[in-house]
């Protein structure tokens, strides 16, 4: 059974026991988007999943100060607390993702692997090298119910269908309803990580596997590329016909990468 619990402000669900791995969202998400992804492919596993809201979104506070600096601090000292000194497991998507990184740097001998998909690399986007984002349309869609996000939809998505379109429903609308727009705006001022430098020339003997989509104008893809080539342990996939929400785009591509990587670690 799921358990929420609420620690330092920082809201958070776990299910199972077993070696820990701890999900951290997207910006502007919430736990719906790790959590409805990443359970039905690990509820019967030997791993414990903590699936945490990120200040100002989900359930977790916004009284903290919006920096990723700020949120970094926070985040180390909650899952300090959670995990104590047991081995676990990072996944980090996006904004997540960079928060990821900055935890395995400080927490470098407790983590036994991460797995990112589409990590920010860089924080200032107009210095990202992004993609080229398409839509390839495999169905004509008139959607009647939270037709108010359809055009967010076709923004972000790759892949237009029927199954993307409920994906993207199920996942990352839950988020954009909670979140609180003011954090938002106050935290893109202070994005940037003080340690954004040592995270692209840091090297892990842990497991690391970067899934990035090859249309992705968020984030791109080269970034993460080199930072899989400065890693003997890391797995790096592009994938074809996917954007920043890749795990809409290709479901069952970063199911099965994902379901390899924790076998493997």
């Amino acid at each position: 059974m799921n358990q929420l619990r609420i620690l330092s402000k920082i809201s958070y669900i776990v299910h199972g026991k077993g070696q820990p791995i701890v999900f951290l969202h997207g910006l502007g998400l919430d736990s719906h988007s790790t959590e409805l992804l990443f359970e039905p492919i690990l509820r019967d596993s030997d791993f414990q999943r903590i699936y945490l809201d990120l200040p100002g979104m989900g359930k977790s506070a916004s009284d903290v100060f919006p920096s990723s600096n700020n949120i970094l601090r926070l985040l180390i000292e909650v899952i300090r607390k959670i995990v104590g000194s047991q081995q676990f497991i990072l996944y980090g998507h996006s904004f997540g993702g960079y928060l990821a990184q900055g935890i395995a740097l400080n927490l470098k001998e407790q983590v036994a692997g991460m797995f990112l998909t589409a990590p920010v690399i860089t924080a200032n986007s107009s210095k990202r090298r992004v993609g080229e984002h398409v839509n390839i349309s495999q169905t004509n869609l008139n959607p009647v119910s939270n037709s108010e996000y359809f055009e967010d939809f076709l923004s972000m998505g790759v892949m237009i269908n029927q199954q993307s379109w409920e994906l993207y429903q199920k996942l990352i609308i839950p988020g954009l309803t909670h979140a609180d727009q003011s954090f938002l705006s106050r935290l893109a001022g202070e994005y940037s990580l003080s340690i954004e430098q040592k995270l692209k020339n840091a090297t892990y003997e842990f497991s690391l596997e970067i899934l990035v989509g090859k249309n992705d104008q968020v984030v791109g893809y080269q970034e993460q590329a080199i930072i899989g080539l400065k890693n003997a342990n890391c797995g790096f996939v592009l994938l074809n016909k996917a954007g920043h929400n890749l795990m809409i785009d290709q479901l069952e591509l970063v199911c099965l990468h994902f379901k390899v990587f924790e076998a493997g670690t």
